[in-house]
This record gives structure tokens, C-alpha cells and sequence, in this order.
């Protein structure tokens, strides 16, 4: 199937610039990226069916969808990352002024798209952008997200990505344009390579407030792939990730046929009308109308010849059948969600009112529990990464009062869903009045504060309080 309108794709002028640079591309996983986007967004040729009109032309209905891709895709995004989720450092410095950019900059919002996009094409990930000013003042470094068809590895290895291109559309004077950033190492340190393109011809990316070239003067990747925790059995040593509904396309097809069919199941058993033939409207010998009943006609047929009859209309009804077709979307729904990873009972059509607790949900869906840990513990590493480089380039190139040794990055998810979050603040509450563990804590664990903030909060030391 051909792009759809407006659909972004790496033009062949960028592919053959890397190639010059001197890296190799890997495009194996391009078709099955494609793939899965056309079924993230319900635009593969399978959703149009032909059938044949009666004057024996030819036509074509768009199959009815619940979108269970996509669907999938934005219930993991939710429940990976939301505004519960927390990322923290132990020095107060650094720890104030990362949240108050992750506030300002809309952090999260942006990067749930992120994650549902990167659970849909297998890839996704996070880069740093500068804006070099005058002064160090006038400088910004921001966190860029980008999905698998924009995201090119030009280095990597089993333990994953070193160099990464990462390529977007830009607006040059009202025209579409194409900008290339390649983040590189040289002399152990990420260099940025940025070229422009407009159509066929390069342009200077000096002349368009881009730097041709920027060291970072990191010396951690100052990029981030992001990847769902499933091994990728599409191609083999590739440094793309996979689908989350990879191997529940046939089910996601069950369920949007079923639903289809639920609905043309209402419209084929619609009441049927047959006319008698004075109920149709005829012309007399001199052309003139004959008043008749009133009606659309689309659900009105005349009377087969022969069928005469006091009757001047009889209407016929078959019975519906709904309920077999339920029960199939019933099981569809349960294969699909078991596939992508949520369980047999994440996705029914009888829910109960109201939302589970953890523990109903740990008695009854152990299989969500398990893979929200796996794809955490996925994000994690990616967020870690980034948080780290952004610190130390918003000290270096943007005069950020951040204490160069922050020490380490936590990252906090929110495990509502999995773990009862007030059952655990009212046990450390319980553990913190007897004295097994220090105040300062609490704050720590629940309000994404650093260890220094948490204890000027409180009022104390970490000798005083055993730490």
C-alpha cells in the first residue's frame, strides 16, 4: 500500500548523504515498520473490501474498526508513563532544576506520544537539541522525540546503540525542508552534524540558525532509543525494536471482523417492505404521476409477479443475530490483549463499574503485571540516559547552576495498577513512627525528591537521621 497523504518518509537524498559520511544503513526493518504503521493508524488495503454493484461495476466499503492497535499502544503509553512517573537526582541543585524542566517543557505529555508511537513502530527515542545564543543565557538545550521512520543507528552493538541520526521536517521561508542531525563521536566526545535539505539542493545550515557542526562536550550519548521489552524476531541482530502487536495482527483481524460483522448484521436484518404493485408509483397513458405512499425506497421492493393478495404491503423481519457474534468478539478481544501483552482479561465488553484494585488485578492479570515490569525496566535505562546527558550539557553550554557530580538518576514509575501505592505509604508512615526508618525518607520515595531536599525539608541531617 502507497503512502498515505502527507505520511513522512527519509527522503533518498538524506539516505545517500549518511551513506557518503561513511556508515552503513540498515533498512531490513523498513517494510515491517511500514507494516505495523499502516495498521497503527487503520490504513492497510485490508480495511477496504471490493464487492460488485448491480449493474456489475465494481466498488468498494471501508470495514468498520475498534482501532485495536492503536488501542493497545495508547493503553501501554498510560500506564508506562503518566504524570505519576518521576525522575529524580540526590543533589538538591540538579534535582530543582530538572523538574522544574520537566514542567516547563511538557515532558511527559510528549513523551507518553512518544512511548505509544514506540510501542506501535518498535522504536522510538529521545535527543538533545541546542539552541546556541550570544551568552550562555541565551542558550537552550531541549529534549527532541522521534519515531522508528525518523530514527537512523549508524553505529551500535549488542548492548545497544552509539551513534544515531535522527532526521525531521523543518519550514525554510514557508517551504518544506528536510534537517539531517547526526549524533557522532569524535575524540570520545558526542559531536552533532546537522545538514539541511530542500528538495534536490542542500542548503547551509549556517544561513538557517543551525550549527553545521556542535560538540556537545558529553561524553554519554546525548540520544536515547526507547524500545518495548520483546525480542525482535523480525530481523535478527537489528538495532530496531518490535511491534507490541506484532504477533497479534491475526487477532486484532478477528476483532475487527467481528465487529464489522456485528454491525452489518443490524443493517442486513433492517426490516423489509414489499409493495403491492398499486403502492408504486406509475405514470398514466398522457405521463401524469400517480399519487402513491411515501418513503425512501431503500428498504421497499415490489411484490414478486404472481403474489397477489388482499394485502397491499407485507413486511418481512429476520431475526437478528447478535449474540453469536458477540461471544466471537468476546474472544477476539481475549486472544488480542493476551497477545499484546495485557492478559485475557484487559479487554472484554462486560466490565464491572468502576476501577480495579491492585490486588484484584494481581489475583487476576499476572501476565500484566509481568510485562508492565519488563517494559519498565526498558524505559528506564532510556530515561536514565537522557536525564543524565541533559544535566551535564544544560551546565556546560547553558550556565544551569547543576553540581557536576549529581549522582544517580532514579526513576519512579507510577504502580498503582500493580502495587497499592497508599497501602505502601501507610506501612512506611507505620515503619517511620516506630523508628526503623528515617523521616526525610518518605518524601524521598513519594515526591521525587533528592536525599538533601528531603532532609532540609524535614528539618534534619542524614546523621540524625541514620542515614
Amino acid at each position: 500500500m502507497g503512502l498515505a497523504k502527507n505520511e513522512f518518509k527519509i527522503p533518498d537524498l538524506i539516505v545517500r548523504y549518511i551513506k557518503r559520511a561513511g556508515y552503513r544503513i540498515d533498512t531490513a526493518m523498513a517494510p515491517h515498520i511500514n507494516e505495523w504503521w499502516n495498521w497503527y493508524t487503520c490504513s492497510d488495503a485490508w480495511y477496504e473490501l471490493e464487492y460488485r454493484k448491480p449493474d456489475d461495476s465494481t466498488g468498494t466499503r471501508r470495514r468498520l474498526s475498534l482501532h485495536p492497535h492503536r488501542r493497545a499502544c495508547r493503553e501501554w503509553a498510560s500506564m508506562l508513563l503518566n504524570e505519576d512517573t518521576g525522575i529524580s537526582v540526590n543533589k538538591s541543585k540538579a534535582n530543582e532544576w530538572l523538574q522544574t524542566y520537566l514542567e516547563e517543557h511538557g515532558f511527559w505529555p510528549t513523551g507518553q506520544q512518544l512511548i505509544e508511537k514506540a510501542w506501535a513502530l518498535g522504536t522510538g527515542a529521545w535527543a538533545l537539541r541546542f539552541d546556541i545564543g550570544a551568552s550562555e543565557t541565551d542558550s537552550k538545550v531541549l529534549v527532541r522525540c522521534y519515531d522508528a521512520r525518523m530514527v537512523v543507528p549508524l553505529s551500535w552493538t549488542p548492548d545497544g546503540v552509539t551513534e544515531c541520526a535522527f532526521v525531521t521536517e523543518v519550514s525554510i521561508e514557508g517551504k518544506r525542508a528536510h534537517q539531517l542531525c547526526m549524533h557522532v563521536i569524535e575524540e570520545g566526545r558526542y559531536v552533532i552534524k546537522t545538514a539541511m535539505f530542500q528538495g534536490n539542493r542542500e542548503l547551509v545550515p549556517e544561513e538557517h540558525g543551525a550549527l553545521s557542526s556542535f560538540d556537545t562536550k558529553c561524553a554519554t550519548p546525548t540520544f536515547a532509543l526507547v524500545r518495548p521489552a520483546i525480542e525482535n524476531t523480525a530481523v535478527d541482530l537489528s538495532p530496531y525494536g518490535m511491534s507490541v502487536f506484532a504477533d497479534a495482527l491475526d487477532a486484532a483481524k478477528s476483532v475487527d471482523l467481528a465487529y464489522d460483522a456485528l454491525f452489518q448484521e443490524i443493517e442486513l436484518t433492517e426490516a423489509i417492505v414489499f409493495l403491492d404493485e398499486s403502492m408504486i408509483d406509475l405514470r398514466d397513458d398522457h405521463g401524469k404521476a400517480v399519487p402513491v405512499a411515501m418513503g425512501d425506497g431503500d428498504r421497499k421492493f415490489r411484490k414478486l409477479e404472481g403474489q397477489d393478495g388482499k394485502n397491499l404491503y407485507e413486511v418481512y423481519s429476520p431475526a437478528i443475530r447478535t449474540e453469536p457474534i458477540r461471544s466471537a468478539l468476546d474472544v477476539a478481544l481475549a486472544e488480542f490483549g493476551d497477545l499484546a501483552g495485557f492478559g485475557q482479561n484487559y479487554f472484554t465488553l462486560d466490565k464491572s463499574g468502576g476501577l480495579k484494585t491492585a490486588t484484584e488485578v494481581s489475583a487476576d492479570n499476572s501476565a500484566l503485571m509481568r510485562n508492565i515490569r519488563k517494559h519498565e525496566n526498558s524505559i528506564r535505562r532510556s530515561l536514565q540516559t537522557i536525564t543524565g546527558s541533559l544535566l551535564t550539557c544544560a551546565r556546560i553550554h547553558c550556565g544551569a547552576k547543576i553540581e557536576k557530580n549529581f549522582g544517580p538518576i532514579e526513576v519512579s514509575f507510577d504502580d498503582s495498577i500493580i502495587v497499592d501505592t497508599q497501602a505502601e505509604k501507610n506501612m512506611m508512615l507505620a515503619e517511620i513512627a516506630a523508628g526503623v526508618v528515617p523521616a526525610w525518607k518518605y518524601m524521598a520515595t513519594f515526591f521525587d525528591m533528592s536525599d538533601e531536599e528531603a532532609m532540609r525539608l524535614i528539618g534534619t541531617n542524614s546523621v540524625d537521621m541514620g542515614a
